[in-house]
């Protein structure tokens, strides 16, 4: 459950809305905000219910992870937009040992 060389998790999760877990398919990507530096990432899933309320929050699973993740919108092709800051619910390392926290891409180094 890591994300391939692009940086993009693509897979299984489910979704928990009010403590109602649907099975989903999810294609999320990430990046470091320099200005308040913290690990913003977003995507889209793939199967929600047509029910879910956009605007709210809901907790994310992907295996044993989980992260807050808001509702942002359903966009026209069908799938419904998440946006979550802070870890995000899949492994951010490829090809190297797991981790949970973002990697820094050499900065900090000397």
């Amino acid at each position: 459950m890591t994300v391939d060389e692009t940086g993009v998790f693509d897979g299984a999760a489910e979704l928990d809305v009010a403590g109602v877990r649907c099975p989903v398919r999810v294609r999320l990507a990430g990046h470091l905000n320099p200005i308040d530096g913290r690990y913003h990432w977003q995507g889209l899933a793939y199967g929600t219910p047509d029910e879910l309320q956009v605007g709210k929050t809901a907790q994310l699973w992907i295996g044993n992870r989980s992260a807050a993740v808001r509702l942002v919108e359903m966009i026209p092709s069908g799938q419904l937009m998440l946006s979550g800051v802070g870890t995000p619910p899949y492994d951010l390392s490829y090809g190297e040992a797991s981790s949970t926290e973002p990697r820094d891409p050499g900065h900090g180094q000397r």
